[in-house]
C-alpha cells in the first residue's frame, strides 16, 4: 500500500524548508569562498593516508586560476578537460571556474570521430589530458588541436595516487614557464562570473551515436547542490563516496552536496565491486550516488562479513527496481535509498521521500501542476494527438511520455546545438501558448506516484504487438536464476518491426535451463511478449563509463553469433522452451540470420 498524500506531503515539506534555508544565487567560485569562510580547516578531499582540507585546496585552485589566466584564458573561454577522476579533475573543476573558464567535461575514454565531434562542438582554449588521450588529439584527421596540457604520471589513478595526482597539479605549476614570467602575470584578477553564466558543458548520447553538449550555468549547479546536499541530509561530518566519473553530472553532484554543507569525499576513480565495502570501513563512508548497474554488481558479489555492519546510511541516484531495492536492503542493512529521476539538460525533478521500492516518488506541489504524462504511440514513434490536434493525457496507470511545462524558453538551458535543444520542445501542446519539455522517458502514475517505464524506443512492436522492454526485463529478473536481465528490440530482416531479445545474467553457480525459463515467463507475459532470443552474460563487455549496459551495441550485434562469445538461445514455441541458437534452428523457425537494419516487409 502506498503511503498517503498526506503522509507524503509532509515529507515533501520538510525537505523543501531545508532546502529554502540554504539557498543562496550564486556563482560556484562565490559559492565556494562561503564555505572557506565558514570552514577552512574541515577535511574536503579524502585519501588512503589522510586528508586535503577545503583551505589547501582554495589555495591550490587560486593558483591554478591565475596560471590559465596568464596562459591567454579569458573569462567565456571554454577549456577541456580529459582526465581520470579524482583530486586532479576535482581541483581543475574549482580553478578554472575561478578564472571563468567554461568546462567543456570529456569521458576520458573518448577517441576517435566521437571526440573530434566533441572538440568541434565546443571549441577550447586549452585542454587538460593525459599522454594517451593526447596522442589520440593529435592523430584526430581534418582537426587542428588546441593546446593541450599533458599529465603523464596518472594515466591509471586509484585511490592511493590522490596525494600524487596533487602533486601532478603542483608540478604543472611550478613548470608553467608563461605562469612563472612577472611580465605574464594578471595584475587584475577579473570578477567572478555571474550566476547565469555557463559553467560546463557535458555530452550526453544523441540519437545519431555524436554526443550532444548540454549546457549547465553557475546558477542551475549551484542551486542543484544545495537541493541534492539538503536530499541527502548531510552535515559537515558526512563523508561522500564518490565511484562514478566526474565527466558526469552525477558525480559532480555528488560532489558538490558535500561542499554545499562542508562535508568531505573520497573519490576511487573507477567503480570497484569488490573494493567497496572495504572503501565504505576504511574511509567511514556514510553516503553513495549510484546509477545503472552499481546496485546489482554489489548484489552479485559473494556475501562478506563486511557487508554488515557498515556505515553507509544513505544513497541517492537512479535505475533501482524494486526487486533490487528490497534485496540491498535485506543484505546490506538498512541504508536509506532515495531514487531520484532527472537529466543533465532536464527540469524535472522527482525524488522519492517515502521509502516505496521500485518509485522515483512524487512530485512536490509547486511541480505536480507542471507534469503530465501523455500517450505515446510505438508504431508512429511519436506523441499521440487527440481529434483536435492536442496531445492526449494519460489516465491512471498508463504508460505515457513526461513532459513538463515552462514558463518561457529560459527554463531550459538546453543544448549547444540550437536544433538539437528546439526538438526537446512542444508549444501547444494541451491548450493554446502552452510551452513544454519532453523527457524522452515513459512513466506512468500510481496513487500520485511516479514509476519508469522505459526509455522512448525501448517499447517495441513485434507481430502487430507493442510491447514494453521494461515489463519483460521485471519478468524475467522476477525468476530464481537470473540475477538482472536487459530487453532491448533487434531487428530480423525481412519483417516488420522488432523483435525482443534479452541479455541474461544468471545467479551465481546456476545453469540456464531453457524449459524452466520458458514455462516461467509465459504464466507472466502474454505470448506475444515472450523475447525471441536470450543471450546469456554478464553485460560486462557492453557496460558504459556510466555503468549502464550499452542497448545501442547490443542491438548492433543483435542475434548474430559471430559477434559475442555469449551463449544464443532461440524460443521454440513447439517445444515450449528456449533451445540453443543454430543455423538449423533458425531455418526451423524460418527466421533468418542477423544482419543490420533492412526496410521491412511490404504490408
Amino acid at each position: 500500500m502506498l503511503p498517503s498524500r498526506q503522509s507524503s506531503l509532509a515529507n515533501l515539506s520538510a525537505i523543501g524548508v531545508r532546502i529554502a534555508s540554504r539557498m543562496v544565487d550564486e556563482s560556484l567560485p562565490g559559492f565556494w569562498a562561503s564555505r572557506i569562510a565558514l570552514h577552512p580547516e574541515n577535511p574536503f578531499i579524502r585519501t588512503s593516508s589522510g586528508f586535503i582540507s577545503y583551505k589547501d585546496v582554495d589555495g591550490l585552485t587560486d593558483r591554478v586560476a591565475e596560471t590559465v589566466r596568464a596562459q591567454g584564458v579569458e573569462p567565456g573561454d571554454s577549456v577541456g578537460i580529459q582526465l581520470p577522476s579524482g583530486t586532479a579533475f576535482l581541483v581543475l573543476v574549482l580553478g578554472l571556474a575561478k578564472a571563468g573558464a567554461r568546462l567543456s567535461l570529456l569521458s576520458a575514454g573518448l577517441r576517435g570521430r566521437s571526440l573530434r565531434h566533441a572538440l568541434m562542438e565546443i571549441p577550447t582554449k586549452l585542454v587538460f589530458t593525459t599522454q594517451g588521450s593526447a596522442l589520440s588529439i593529435g592523430e584526430l584527421d581534418h582537426f587542428s588541436a588546441p593546446p593541450l596540457v599533458t599529465f603523464s604520471d596518472f594515466e591509471d589513478a586509484a585511490p592511493a595516487t590522490s596525494e600524487t595526482q596533487w602533486l601532478a597539479i603542483e608540478s604543472w605549476l611550478a613548470t608553467s614557464s608563461d605562469a612563472n614570467k612577472p611580465e605574464a602575470r594578471i595584475s587584475k584578477t577579473p570578477p567572478d562570473p555571474q550566476p547565469e553564466d555557463i559553467l560546463f558543458y557535458i555530452f550526453t548520447s544523441g540519437t545519431t551515436g555524436l554526443p550532444k553538449a548540454t549546457q549547465c550555468s553557475h546558477r542551475r549547479y549551484v542551486s542543484s547542490i544545495i537541493t541534492e546536499g539538503a536530499l541527502f541530509d548531510l552535515t559537515a561530518e558526512d563523508r561522500m563516496y564518490v565511484v562514478l566519473p566526474m565527466f558526469h553530472i552525477a558525480a559532480l553532484s555528488a560532489i558538490g552536496a558535500a561542499i554545499s554543507v562542508s562535508a568531505s569525499v573520497f573519490i576511487r576513480p573507477k567503480f570497484s565491486a569488490s573494493q567497496f565495502w572495504s572503501d565504505v570501513r576504511t574511509q567511514s563512508l556514510t553516503a553513495l550516488q549510484y546509477l545503472g548497474e552499481i546496485l546489482r554488481y554489489l548484489l552479485a558479489q559473494p556475501p562478506s562479513p563486511q557487508d554488515r555492519p557498515n556505515s553507509l546510511r544513505v544513497m541517492l541516484g537512479a535505475g533501482v527496481t524494486k526487486e533490487v531495492w528490497l534485496e540491498f536492503e535485506a543484505r546490506f542493512g538498512p541504508v536509506q535509498i532515495i531514487e531520484s529521476y532527472g537529466s543533465s539538460e532536464g527540469v524535472i525533478g522527482i525524488f522519492n521521500a517515502d521509502g516505496v521500492p521500485g518509485s522515483v516518488g512524487r512530485s512536490a506541489p509547486a511541480l505536480e501542476e507542471r507534469l503530465a504524462i501523455v500517450a505515446y504511440d510505438v508504431t508512429t514513434e511519436d506523441l499521440e494527438r487527440g481529434p483536435n490536434g492536442r496531445l492526449v493525457p494519460c489516465s491512471e496507470g498508463q504508460p505515457g511520455e513526461l513532459l513538463a511545462r515552462l514558463e518561457d524558453r529560459s527554463q531550459f538551458e538546453g543544448y549547444s546545438s540550437a536544433e538539437a535543444t528546439a526538438a526537446k520542445l512542444i508549444e501547444g501542446g494541451l491548450q493554446d501558448g502552452d510551452l513544454w519539455y519532453r523527457s524522452g522517458d515513459l512513466f506512468r502514475q500510481e496513487e500520485g506516484f511516479y514509476f519508469f517505464v522505459g526509455r522512448l524506443g525501448d517499447t517495441y512492436r513485434w507481430k502487430g504487438e507493442n510491447i514494453s522492454a521494461q515489463e519483460v526485463a521485471d519478468a524475467l529478473s522476477s525468476l530464481d536464476s537470473v540475477a538482472h536481465s536487459v530487453v532491448y528490440p533487434v531487428n530480423v530482416p525481412g519483417h516488420e518491426g522488432s523483435a525482443g531479445m534479452a541479455l541474461v545474467r544468471l545467479e551465481h553457480n546456476r545453469t540456464f535451463d531453457g524449459q524452466r525459463v520458458f514455462n516461467a515467463l509465459a504464466a507472466e507475459l502474454p505470448v506475444h511478449a515472450l523475447p525471441l532470443f536470450l543471450r546469456i552474460g554478464d553485460g560486462k563487455a557492453v557496460l558504459t563509463e556510466t555503468y549502464k549496459v550499452g542497448t545501442s551495441e547490443l542491438k548492433a550485434k543483435g542475434y548474430a553469433p559471430e559477434l559475442t562469445n555469449d551463449p544464443l538461445y532461440l524460443l521454440d514455441r513447439q517445444a515450449r522452451a528456449y533451445v540453443p541458437l543454430t543455423q538449423a534452428a533458425l531455418r526451423a523457425a524460418r527466421l533468418p540470420p542477423f544482419t543490420s537494419r533492412q526496410p521491412p516487409t511490404e504490408r
